[in-house]
């Protein structure tokens, strides 16, 4: 349950090659790994029940990592930060970060706006 958002949580054994774990160790923003990252918080949002708390191990998850990815974005933007992701432009960057964000709020609220809603869609997303 979950899977690709726990591989994405560092300490899990299949930390290696997730979406986090090139970002922060390479500064690259792995488009194919986001988007099954995204996807499974697509269908973790889809998965909420309407009134009902949300797991507290889950909500643990999501908020570490979008503040960890969310830092490592204003740390890019930074003047005197020598963080970079390096494979990818400004505009791009804005695009990806809309959509990550969200994807975390839709995961939390259970609240999914269709891909049409996006300049950048999923294409994992059947029906975007």
């Amino acid at each position: 349950m979950h899977s690709e958002l726990v591989r994405n949580i560092p300490g899990n054994s299949n930390w290696e090659g997730s979406f986090y774990e090139r970002l922060t160790e390479y500064g690259e923003w792995d488009s194919k790994s986001f988007w099954v990252l995204h996807l499974d918080l697509l269908n973790i949002a889809k998965q909420q029940v309407t009134n009902q708390p949300v797991e507290r191990e889950l909500a643990y998850m999501l908020l570490l990592l979008q503040q960890k990815v969310l830092t490592l974005i204003s740390a890019h933007f930074a003047k005197n930060d020598v963080f970079k992701i390096v494979n990818i432009n400004t505009e791009q960057l804005y695009e990806y970060q809309e959509r990550f964000k969200m994807a975390i709020l839709g995961a939390i609220s259970g609240e999914v706006l269709p891909e049409s809603s996006f300049d950048l869609a999923n294409p994992l997303v059947k029906n975007a």
